[in-house]
């Protein structure tokens, strides 16, 4: 099993080497949102899913080939922080990288209410939590939540990590159209955002498809929500590339299919992503769908389940 991918790209963390720690569609949630599709197992029960060994051999064989990364992140197809003794793993990827990389946990926040989880996120650099809905309906209607998971339990754990953690938060808002993108839950938004205190707020948009039901807010009312909420708050932009890694292509029709296994992309994210020629890319492409490993949605190509 590979427990990472990339470096590729991220909107938000330059060239990001990501770590994936639990099965894919494993969470907490089932968010009207998701670019991977229905969570496969909602679960809020945390278990040990990596061969830490594996793991580390792993990532020693990656940083042999001396990569550009911008940051280590803990994100995946799954919710991170189902995995328990988070503050191992990361304190075994910063040996086996002499704490050269930052690391970043990006999380739904689904379970940080529990003190646990927290104390493990202290070993981070950079945590990204969620905060998709500003009241309880919404909050289960675009998040979809396991059952007895509230509102009021990932607000209060917001709060509790602020007070606790003492590296930077970034707090990402996800807006799907007719959701959570009205003016006056941009307000409440604005309320709980002073309550939480985050050294940024990240307003965030789907850019890959995730359901037919799913409409993107338009631009203008993103740029609405932004002005109300106010303070360190930014729209977070698609990545354009533009440096070449030193990492090898060994087999790219592999590389393809791992990336998409993790998310929806389209050919130019492939591109940008693999740092390969669009030729290259194409024609890998055309032997996946020829072979039905891969199908297209829109403009973007996904597994072909």
């Amino acid at each position: 099993m590979s427990y990472f991918y990339g470096p590729v790209p991220s909107r938000r963390l330059g060239l990001s080497l990501g770590v994936d720690l639990v099965p894919k569609k494993t969470c907490t949630f089932d968010c009207l949102y998701c670019q991977l599709g229905p969570s496969e197992v909602k679960r809020v029960r945390r278990c040990f899913y990596v061969n830490l060994p594996e793991l580390k051999t792993e990532l020693r064989e990656i940083i042999k080939s001396k990569p550009r990364i911008d940051y280590i992140t803990i994100s995946g197809s799954g919710e991170p922080t189902l995995h328990k003794d988070l503050d191992k793993i990361i304190g075994d990827i910063r040996k086996v990288t002499g704490n050269k990389y930052p690391v970043c946990v990006i999380t739904n926040s689904s379970l940080l209410y529990r003190r646990d989880v927290r104390q493990e996120l202290k070993k981070a650099d950079l945590i990204i939590p969620s905060l998709d809905a500003a009241d309880s309906g919404t909050f289960h209607k675009i998040n979809k939540p396991y059952k007895g998971l509230t509102f009021d339990k990932i607000v209060n754990g917001l709060l509790k990590l602020r007070k606790e953690f003492n590296g930077k938060i970034w707090l990402e808002i996800m807006l799907v159209g007719g959701v959570n993108d009205s003016l006056g839950e941009a307000r409440k938004f604005r309320e709980f955002i002073r309550k939480i205190r985050p050294d940024n707020v990240q307003l965030n948009i789907p850019v890959r498809p995730a359901g037919p039901k799913m409409i993107l807010p338009f631009p203008e009312r993103v740029e609405e929500i932004k002005s109300i909420i106010g303070g360190n708050v930014e729209v977070v932009s698609v990545f354009r590339a533009g440096i070449k890694t030193k990492r090898a292509i060994r087999n790219l029709k592999e590389e393809i299919l791992n990336f998409l296994k993790r998310r929806p992309a389209s050919l130019e994210d492939l591109v940008n992503f693999l740092f390969v020629d669009t030729e290259s890319i194409n024609k890998q492409l055309n032997f996946l769908l020829k072979n039905k490993y891969i199908k297209k949605m829109n403009k973007h190509f996904v597994i072909d389940d």
